[in-house]
């Protein structure tokens, strides 16, 4: 079976890290299958669409710089090039990973004909709701620095921009009979918009640095591990920084280490991140907030193998890789209730949960593992377990593998639920 995808990450020999790190996963898992022929179309730093090959992966990369119209797509010669890849490969199903690209206009317009099974990945219309994660109009407006003046980029523009792109979103939703959905709360965003499409399960690969990790062990130092791909208020790193506040009081040395992009010199420095480190300073917490930087895979294993607790606290996530790789560790996870978190944890079984927002209770969550040695043992064994069984790197070659033999011999017709895959509750 030859199969296309439509993705943002291209096959490489770095190291993939930040979003979408599930993709390379998967893809190695399909190729050493020795089932499906994998091509993908992917963005990349080229002018014009250009065939870069991945050892036996055939691929191209499409210039990911490119301005969009009105219509959502790139010019015409970018459209033109994807149409050439797409000949000369002539695959015999189309995955498109994610609607926060333009991709999966391709195959919903029809300018891509083979059968097309749509990735949901996250949804801008559901995070425009929460886009501002709680902060008040003047928290809002201290966010707004030389940076956002000069780009003309606010949280208020960036907010609009979502709630416009969520347009062109229930057009490729739409769009797409076939759709996969990687946790019951997207399958429910999918049916309200689309209720006639046929939905599979899915779940994410993680990179084998964490199926082969050692697990987690307690630790007496009170230390809390999060990361965010990027700064932006849904993420809830200011939750975080003020539920340590609270428990500093308890905890004299607590810390808070975040991964990610976050602090960078001079102008490039995000607003959001800029008024974040006021808010660190004004609480005295300078020493127990770490901004750790970018990480790699094994890195970030060494954090959570080191940590007392992974935080979750953003308001709203349609799935939450890193609470999944923090369960594979068996590192004790405290998480917002939102969206995804809920397919994967279950309330004192496998983690924590506090109400989105809530900084008194995710407060009072992360002092019940820091605190109670047998209740965070507990937690860790029985997420490990369960991660262990969801992220099974063959079966879910195999899932996947088996969607797409529906999708290619559409054995998914209307009111056929044959080929359906329902959620476990």
């Amino acid at each position: 079976m030859r199969a296309l995808w439509l993705c943002n990450i291209a096959m490489s020999d770095t190291a993939t890290s930040g979003t979408g790190t599930w993709l390379d996963a998967m893809a190695r898992g399909l190729m050493s299958s020795g089932e499906v022929e994998l091509g993908i179309l992917s963005s990349g730093p080229v002018s014009v669409v250009t065939r870069q090959d991945y050892r036996e992966l055939k691929q191209w990369l499409v210039p990911e710089r490119e301005s969009l119209a009105s219509d959502g797509l790139p010019s015409a010669a970018v459209v033109n090039g994807i149409q050439e890849a797409c000949k000369q490969f002539s695959p015999d199903l189309v995955h498109v990973w994610g609607t926060e690209g333009y991709w999966g206009l391709l195959t919903a317009r029809r300018l891509l004909t083979a059968p097309a099974l749509l990735e949901m990945q996250g949804l801008k219309q559901a995070i425009a709701g929460v886009y501002y994660g709680g902060l008040s109009l003047s928290e809002r407006l201290r966010c707004i620095g030389i940076k956002e003046l000069l780009k003309r980029s606010t949280m208020h523009s960036e907010r609009r921009a979502f709630i416009r792109w969520g347009v062109l979103e229930r057009e490729m939703i739409c769009g797409h009979n076939f759709v996969n959905a990687q946790s019951p709360w997207m399958a429910a965003q999918v049916r309200a918009i689309h209720p006639d499409a046929h939905l599979f399960k899915a779940d994410c690969a993680l990179r084998t640095e964490f199926d082969c990790a050692a697990p987690w062990q307690w630790t007496e130092q009170p230390s809390v591990f999060t990361t965010s791909a990027y700064p932006t208020p849904f993420k809830g790193l200011h939750l975080a920084v003020r539920a340590i506040a609270l428990l500093r009081r308890r905890f004299p040395g607590i810390t808070l280490r975040i991964a990610g992009p976050h602090q960078r010199p001079g102008l490039r420095l995000d607003g959001y991140v800029r008024w974040i480190n006021s808010l660190i300073r004004a609480e005295g917490l300078e020493k127990q907030v770490v901004w750790l930087g970018s990480l790699s895979a094994a890195q970030i294993v060494q954090q959570l193998q080191s940590a007392g607790a992974a935080l979750m606290p953003s308001y709203v996530e349609s799935y939450c890789l890193a609470m999944a790789e923090a369960m594979r560790i068996g590192t004790p996870v405290v998480s917002a209730f939102t969206g995804g978190t809920g397919h994967l944890g279950q309330d004192n079984q496998t983690c924590l949960f506090f109400p989105s927002g809530d900084v008194a209770m995710c407060a009072y969550q992360l002092e019940r593992v820091l605190r109670d040695r047998e209740q965070a043992e507990r937690l860790s064994r029985q997420a490990r377990e369960t991660a262990a069984v969801r992220h099974d790197r063959a079966n879910l070659v195999r899932r996947q593998i088996d969607t797409y033999r529906q999708v290619q011999m559409k054995t998914c017709r209307q009111g056929d639920t044959d080929g359906l895959r329902e959620f476990d509750p």
